[in-house]
């Protein structure tokens, strides 16, 4: 079953790669990073959802208290209502990326409803902090080759993960725990969730853990590098749990 599960996964990523590489006259070439470099004991740590005051000043609290920056994927609206919680992320040296505005299925929506999605999110944030996000998540990874033509379109790179802790889904601090310290690798890409009281309990452990293993915790700008050139092509490694596409 794993096999097959694997064998799938590469399928899609090569059918991504077709989508993705087609050159388009006049137009940047789509980015996905869905893991940073292997060669390094680098991880990235993605906050998604909010910004919730009661949740995501806490989050903040303990990355200022050990020293660790971080990737939020905020929802635009929610950003409207907490601009200063955004603008604190930048003060304190984390990436700010486009979760949406409206947090919807990218996957049930027209194609120029998920650009108005992307836009909305970006414009609200660059009324915030001065300038438009450079990197996008769909909302619960639901996506296709066409919903990342659009975000290329409106200027972002889309961002997925190796690590979900699946904090979303009720399980206690302790199982986010191991989920996240059983799937964090070199260049691991963590996913986990603000608004969720489990989440906030699990993180310190997390990144205790992480650091004595050797690992440095890097922004999604570090992880990165520079912004491409509109000629550079690129599509990074698959990430170890595929997200949902349009297709299933």
């Amino acid at each position: 079953m794993r096999k097959l599960r694997n064998m799938l996964l590469v399928l899609t990523v090569a059918l991504l790669w077709c989508a993705l590489h087609t050159p388009k006259e006049g137009t940047a070439q789509a980015l996905v990073i869905a893991r940073g470099d292997i060669s390094t004991k680098n991880v990235a740590l993605t906050i998604d959802d909010g910004p919730h005051p009661g949740f995501t000043n806490r989050i903040l609290d303990i990355l200022q208290g050990k020293g660790v920056k971080a990737s939020f994927f905020v929802v635009g609206r929610m950003a409207a209502v907490s601009p200063e919680i955004v603008r604190r992320m930048l003060a304190e040296g984390h990436t700010v990326g486009n979760h949406t505005h409206y947090h919807n299925n990218l996957l049930s929506l027209p194609l120029e409803n998920v650009h108005i999605e992307w836009d909305m999110c970006s414009s609200t944030l660059k009324t915030i902090t001065g300038k438009a996000p450079r990197f996008a998540r769909p909302p619960g990874g639901n996506y296709d080759a066409s919903v990342l033509e659009v975000a290329r379109k409106s200027g972002l790179t889309t961002v997925l993960w190796t690590a979900n802790g699946a904090d979303c889904t009720g399980i206690s601090s302790g199982d986010i725990t191991k989920r996240i310290l059983s799937r964090t690798g070199p260049g691991g890409i963590i996913l986990l969730h603000s608004g969720v009281e489990a989440t906030i309990e699990a993180l310190p452990g997390i990144i205790d853990t992480l650091k004595a293993k050797g690992y440095r915790f890097v922004t999604l700008d570090e992880m990165a590098g520079p912004v491409p050139t509109p000629q550079r092509k690129e599509l990074r490694s698959a990430s170890s749990e595929s997200p949902t596409k349009r297709m299933d």
